[in-house]
């Protein structure tokens, strides 16, 4: 019986070359690659786990071919990965087979490469990066496609009370992935961290100081912006820097504003009473948190991202030519294209637009802490509102049905613009008292996207998803008209002045009759979500 399967676990065992599946060119190769793909079926079929009882080591060998299986990838198909999870789930995940699997099948594969900063024993981070040799020369890990689903299966089946018994086991493997020097690993290992930060207590990463160096590897993965998977980087990378903050430094006030509004009397003395509640590590906690946030945005998403990313693709990118080629048989960049490709005209930068969206997870864990930081995101979004809108036609496997916003905002051709709509809107939650002096610029932003989308309007191929941009342009409008009251007697009414046949449809419903009396108190929005009719209730204006 241990002989029969040993032999089907073997055949079971993904092949090396699915590891570099994207770069093989070799039609052999290939062949053999999708021969393997095609037996994988079948041969999951004949797999049975519970005819008899397996010892652990069995156990653990079932769990490094099995875990691969499961994840949607080139080497699985829809119904071998049904099968593969339904198999994997009938293994109990013991502390002695997690243990076993960590340090007799993921171990050895990372033992010629230990990471760097890390102490080997006890997983707790060196004052100096130890002196060994190039961590990237030689990487047998790999060439297991999958392992990453082996490291995450222990890290999801281990409880957090037992985390400290394999910490030295789990961590070292787990930073590899996140500190590679290729961006793909780097992403898988960020998924990684992300799960891990789900179990493990936050004391155990102070206390060893692993806390400092996710961050420092989180946010230096920022920083490789020329790569294909730079987008999908960019959003698991914040998200997860932000799972870390928030698990090492929580905030004190998480639902609400953390300073009361205080009256003159009482001004002073509840920000005494407040600075003597805390404590001196409450303080530190404190201060770290918002340095990190700070560090976060300002550092790694405005001053690398978004300052180093091209805000469109070029719609004709300049050919490379090699410089040893022989320019008599040199092709023109026009050749090198597929005959009828065709370049999208304007099109968003892919991580530009990551960017974008996860730019109000930052602001809004931030708070009113992103107020010293307007002078840096404002211009940028309203320039980002300012961009040509694209002539992008829909997605051929896209419906005849009109798209919904989640789509349009992730990957439509309005994704930029939508992305930095929804920043103005969190700015506008996160920072009130600071957003009627950058009033005149938000506004400048909407009314030149909604130039675009008229002009987009007018052509001959109207984008589907230009409706929703649309009705985001004139929620904005409407939230900015509550935060503001000014905006509306002011630009708001200036805008309708300069072309009211233009601009009716973003704030006409908003400003007042040009013969009424502009003064009101208060804005009220009515109608269905993202309908920009307002009633204003007359009554006096106190100035900003």
């Amino acid at each position: 019986m241990a002989t029969a399967l040993d032999d089907l676990l073997d055949a079971l065992v993904v092949p090396p070359a699915f590891a570099r599946y994207d770069r093989i060119t070799d039609a052999s190769t290939l062949s053999d690659m999708q021969a393997w793909k095609s037996r994988l079926l079948p041969t999951l079929s004949q797999l049975d786990v519970s005819s008899s009882p397996l010892s652990t080591a069995e156990q653990a060998k079932l769990v490094r071919v099995l875990a691969p299986l499961t994840v949607t990838a080139p080497w699985t198909s829809s119904k071998s990965r049904t099968l593969a999870a339904t198999l994997l789930a009938t293994i109990s995940p013991t502390p002695a087979l997690v243990t076993y699997t960590l340090s007799n099948v993921v171990k050895p594969l990372f033992a010629a490469t230990p990471h760097p900063r890390l102490h080997l024993a006890t997983a707790r981070v060196l004052a100096r990066p130890a002196d060994t040799q190039d961590t990237y020369h030689y990487q047998p890990w790999k060439d297991h496609p999958g392992l990453e689903e082996v490291l995450r299966w222990c890290i999801l089946n281990t409880q957090s009370p037992t985390y400290e018994q394999i910490w030295p086991l789990i961590l070292p493997p787990t930073m590899t992935f996140l500190d590679d020097y290729e961006v793909p690993y780097k992403v898988l290992g960020i998924r990684l961290i992300s799960d891990m930060l789900t179990r493990v207590h936050a004391e155990l990463l102070l206390r060893t100081g692993v806390d400092a160096l996710l961050f420092t590897s989180l946010t230096n993965a920022l920083n490789h912006l020329r790569d294909p998977s730079t987008p999908e980087l960019i959003r698991a990378a914040v998200p997860t820097t932000l799972q870390l903050i928030d698990l090492t430094t929580p905030s004190l006030f998480p639902n609400a504003s953390p300073f009361p509004l205080a009256t003159n009397d009482t001004r002073g003395a509840s920000s005494k009473n407040l600075s003597i509640s805390l404590s001196p590590s409450l303080h530190k906690s404190l201060t770290t948190r918002f340095n990190r946030l700070s560090t976060l945005l300002s550092s790694s998403i405005l001053g690398t991202v978004i300052l180093y990313s091209p805000a469109a693709v070029p719609s004709d990118p300049a050919p490379i030519v090699d410089p040893f080629l022989d320019p008599e048989h040199a092709t023109s960049g026009s050749e090198s294209e597929p005959q009828g490709a065709k370049r999208s005209v304007n099109a968003p930068h892919p991580q530009l637009v990551a960017a974008a969206q996860v730019l109000p997870l930052a602001i809004s864990a931030l708070g009113i802490g992103t107020a010293r930081f307007l002078k840096g995101i404002m211009p940028v979004i309203v320039g980002w509102l300012a961009l040509p809108i694209s002539n992008l036609t829909a997605d051929p496997s896209e419906k005849d049905g009109k798209p919904s916003q989640s789509q349009a905002s992730v990957d439509g051709p309005f994704a930029l613009h939508l992305a930095s709509l929804h920043v103005v809107k969190v700015l506008i939650d996160t920072c009130p008292s600071r957003i009627a002096r950058w009033a005149t610029t938000i506004t400048d932003g909407l009314a030149r996207c909604w130039v675009g989308c008229a002009d987009a309007a007018s052509t001959s191929t109207v984008p589907p998803q230009l409706g929703v941009l649309q009705g985001c342009l004139q929620e904005v409008a409407v939230e900015l008209a509550k935060a503001c009251p000014h905006v509306v007697r002011n630009e708001f009414t200036q805008l309708l002045e300069f072309d009211r046949m233009l601009f009716d449809g973003l704030v006409g419903g908003i400003c007042t009759s040009p013969g009424d009396d502009p003064t009101f108190g208060s804005v009220v929005a009515t109608g269905n979500p993202g309908s920009a009719t307002l009633e204003t209730v007359q009554g006096s204006h106190q100035a900003d």
